[in-house]
């Protein structure tokens, strides 16, 4: 097969799925792993798409975002790690923000019956916490479909009244001055969560590195960065600035 026809199929791939993993593309094209990666390198060159650990994702505009449940079977096992490093940070007594995503519903997962209360914006984690019988605190307010996450004003004006000793948070993009996401509401709560929290936690994986989203929320000194991983160089410039947590 000519390296244009593998090309094409491989974005066709992408259009029907936004991201594949380098084993399905090896059985798709019929090809060797090597020859895989090098078309998949070609075309993130080319700004045609973003290489993943295992595969690629389709490129996505400042304001596009994946929904919880496009999000929860990607880089699965780098956010398990991520989030059990998280829960380290945790002590007996104090009162935790964790924001609605797929990282931190896995930190949820982590927790068990402590001394603890935990704040969210999250339907899906407080169901979650209530089942671990954990002291649970729902902020109400509008729920954004994509992720799930209660914003507006009702929210911003409940976080406003409350104080956490930790927060812990996602984001869309880091670069090297600031986190962002798409989306200007929600990067709203985000604001009033760190304004309101002693210490920020931001749990991410490393494809989030080098990317910027629409809207800016915070600048990486704010916020303590547990991520897994990563050769890229951004993140000896982001130790310079802030705590980064590789695990």
């Amino acid at each position: 097969m000519l390296k244009s026809e593998r090309k094409k199929l491989i974005m066709d791939r992408l259009r029907e799925d936004d991201f594949v993993t380098l084993d399905s593309l090896v059985a798709l094209l019929e090809t060797s792993e090597s020859t895989v990666r090098r078309d998949l390198d070609e075309l993130e060159a080319e700004r045609k798409l973003h290489r993943i650990h295992g595969g690629a994702e389709k490129l996505h505009s400042l304001q596009e975002e994946l929904s919880v449940q496009q999000k929860s079977i990607k880089n699965v096992q780098e956010k398990k790690l991520i989030a059990q490093k998280a829960r380290e940070f945790i002590c007996e007594g104090e009162v935790i923000f964790i924001e609605a995503g797929s990282t931190n519903e896995l930190l949820v997962d982590e927790l068990s019956a402590t001394d603890i209360t935990v704040v969210t914006n999250s339907i899906n984690h407080a169901i979650k916490l209530v089942d671990k019988q954990i002291r649970t605190i729902v902020i109400g307010g509008e729920v954004k479909m994509t992720t799930q996450a209660n914003i507006g004003p009702l929210a911003l004006k409940q976080i406003n009244q409350l104080s956490f000793d930790k927060a812990f948070m996602g984001t869309n993009g880091i670069d090297n001055d600031n986190l962002t996401t798409p989306d200007i509401y929600e990067a709203t709560i985000k604001q009033a969560i760190i304004a309101n929290s002693k210490e920020i936690f931001v749990l991410t994986d490393s494809t989030k590195l080098d990317v910027v989203s629409f809207a800016k929320f915070a600048k990486v000194e704010e916020a303590n960065l547990i991520i897994n991983r990563s050769s890229k160089a951004i993140v000896e410039k982001l130790k310079k600035k802030t705590k980064v947590i590789q695990v």
